[in-house]
């Protein structure tokens, strides 16, 4: 038997007491909390090395510290995924409609992200092409990476591309989803 209790107020028509404003103190332990819970680029923190943040600097992303196991980016047969995200926050939805469209056996770019328990987190995912763009970025922050090209969750088009990055020169490419490329893995804080 479930009892509801109702509670009723009444409302009154007269003028509500000023608060009292804060005190200096009780501010400077607001601002101080909340200066202590920021982050910076390049920090290590969550398993990697941030290094992109919101206007906040209270959530952002991060990237593992090394490089995964080299990988295709489908496993098999060429087929669509659906996974056309490219945006800053489209990478976990990409890389789970990529796990959802081609399984979770064998070894693929996005599963070995969605597999990996680095630094004893679970929730790693390959980034979007505009979360890696941004990792490129603050590549020399982040740590050692190969002057080759790195998968991004992001297919391209109709043929069966997806979106990789150089990590030499920095450009952004389509490549034939059947290609072997280094793979590094990102989180969301």
């Amino acid at each position: 038997m479930v009892t509801v209790i109702l509670i009723i107020s009444s409302i009154s028509c007269t003028k509500e007491a000023k608060k009292a404003p804060q005190s200096i103190s009780h501010i400077t332990e607001e601002n101080a909390t909340k200066k202590a819970a920021t982050h910076y680029i390049g920090e290590r923190f969550g398993g990697g090395v941030i290094f992109l943040m919101d206007k906040t600097k209270l959530q952002g992303l991060i990237a593992d510290t090394v490089d995964l196991p080299s990988a295709t980016w489908y496993l098999g047969a060429p087929v669509k995924t659906g996974a056309r995200g490219i945006s800053i926050g489209s990478g976990p939805s990409n890389t789970l409609k990529i796990i959802t469209t081609l399984g979770r056996v064998g070894s693929y770019a996005a599963l070995e992200c969605a597999k990996s328990k680095r630094s004893g987190y679970t929730d790693w995912f390959l980034p979007s092409k505009n979360e890696l763009n941004e990792l490129f970025k603050q590549k020399n922050l982040v740590g050692v990476f190969a002057s080759d090209f790195y998968w991004s969750s992001s297919e391209a088009n109709d043929i069966l591309a997806a979106w990789g990055q150089f990590f030499n020169s920095g450009s952004q490419n389509p490549s034939g989803e059947n290609a072997k490329y280094y793979v590094r893995a990102v989180r969301a804080f």
